[in-house]
């Protein structure tokens, strides 16, 4: 189409021109937006649907992982994902630049840039705070959200630009200005918010400095542990307030160990700690990060606990698995779970078919990713506990547990 057809037959200025050529530009780059967000909803979906077992084309290392970003509570507003925001934001902006380029009428193009260059000013100041939360408080880059930047910020500069072509901007001065310091004071709140905030669930530095003179052995332990996020972890929404994630191996001598005062620990707190047991087997038939095997059978050992948790007798399982850690052999395994009380031929069929390595599989690579080195390796709260587990790490835990539910004074 010529430029004279695009204006009704009438040749445009090249003001006219430059500004058509500007609103194409606009309307690519929203539509790649719309991409973009179409492909980061579905990624979320993904997560949503499969968990632990799902990892996006995107999810490369510690630093660089769209999954650990759109697993966040940060990725939803008010029970909707911020991708479907994103989507129906760049969308209207792509419909709004596209009728404005076909409108020969000034007056019109203004109306209908307004909201156009409006939404794009909201998308900046949502960017700059997802930003915010992903380098500070997630600590990880997501690429998918990345791109979203790129383009928002392709969509501000081709809006400064067309600016320039018109006699009065279709976003004045004073209207963007306000904007601006909206903005800025608007960012200033979520960022100090999503800073200061502890995280569902996690305990922080200062709430245990009660403790300093009480329980200086644990305070100088506790202080000293790295803090990794709880969805890095995979540590579901908390509604205890004490969390332990383990990656473990049943042909582990420490995991054994960890095992049982783990258990004494929930037979005596169980309303207060939630555990969630994940497989690190150091058995290269299914651990890429095991360079040989260390203990044989580990891996089928970590399926034949999860088909013994789909009958509801993972720890019974786990209890014989623990105690037979040298003898993890397919012959034993079928034995063990007669032993706990599983359907055999459920088990059979479980075992037979392979369905749930996946599951053990996305434990092994959550584990390379959180750089794990040994079994156990635990997360409580979020802080990393790697090595050999004693009793005197048992006394930790407990008194972790007890810092957050003091007794009852009266």
């Amino acid at each position: 189409m010529t430029s004279a057809e695009a204006s009704g037959g009438v040749e445009r200025s090249p003001s006219e021109r430059s500004r058509a050529n500007l609103l194409l530009a606009a309307m690519v780059v929203a539509a790649i937006g719309v991409g973009l967000g179409v492909t980061i909803s579905y990624v979320h979906a993904q997560i949503d649907a499969l968990g632990d077992t799902y990892t996006s084309f995107c999810n490369v290392n510690d630093a660089v992982n769209c999954d650990v970003v759109l697993a966040s509570d940060y990725a939803k507003i008010a029970g909707l994902p911020v991708a479907w925001l994103a989507t129906a934001a760049y969308l209207a902006m792509c419909g709004l630049f596209a009728a404005a380029r076909r409108s020969p009428h000034a007056a019109q193009r203004k109306r209908l840039l307004k909201p156009a260059f409006a939404l794009v000013v909201g998308s900046v100041v949502m960017s700059v705070a997802m930003l915010f939360i992903s380098l500070f408080v997630l600590e990880t880059v997501c690429l998918l959200c990345t791109g979203l930047y790129g383009v928002v910020v392709a969509l501000s500069l081709i809006g400064v630009l067309y600016s320039r072509t018109e006699a009065s901007s279709p976003l004045p001065l004073a209207q963007a200005g306000a904007v601006a310091i909206a903005a800025t004071v608007g960012l200033a709140a979520v960022g100090y918010g999503a800073w200061s905030a502890p995280e569902a669930g996690r305990i922080y530095f200062d709430e245990i400095a009660a403790l300093r003179d009480e329980h200086p052995a644990f305070y100088d332990w506790y202080s000293q542990l790295e803090r990794t996020d709880r969805s890095a972890v995979g540590a579901p929404d908390a509604d205890k307030p004490v969390t332990i994630v383990e990656f473990f191996d049943f042909g582990c001598g420490h995991c054994a160990k960890s095992h049982r005062l783990l258990k004494e620990l929930l037979a005596e707190r169980g309303d207060e700690v939630a555990l969630v047991m994940r497989h690190f087997p150091l058995d290269s038939e299914c651990n890429e990060a095991a360079p040989y095997t260390i203990h044989p059978g580990a891996c089928r050992a970590a399926e034949a606990a999860e088909c013994a948790r789909e009958q509801d007798r993972f720890v019974e399982l786990a209890d014989l698995l623990f105690e037979n850690r040298r003898q993890l052999f397919d012959e034993n395994l079928f034995r063990l779970a007669d032993a706990a009380g599983l359907d055999r031929e459920r088990f059979s069929e479980c075992m037979d078919s392979r369905r749930l390595l996946p599951r053990v599989l996305a434990d092994t690579r959550d584990g390379q990713r959180l750089d794990i080195e040994a079994t156990p390796t635990l997360f409580v709260n979020g802080r990393r506990v790697s090595g050999g587990f004693d009793d005197l790490l048992g006394y930790h835990l407990a008194v972790t547990v007890e810092s957050l539910n003091p007794p009852d004074a009266s």
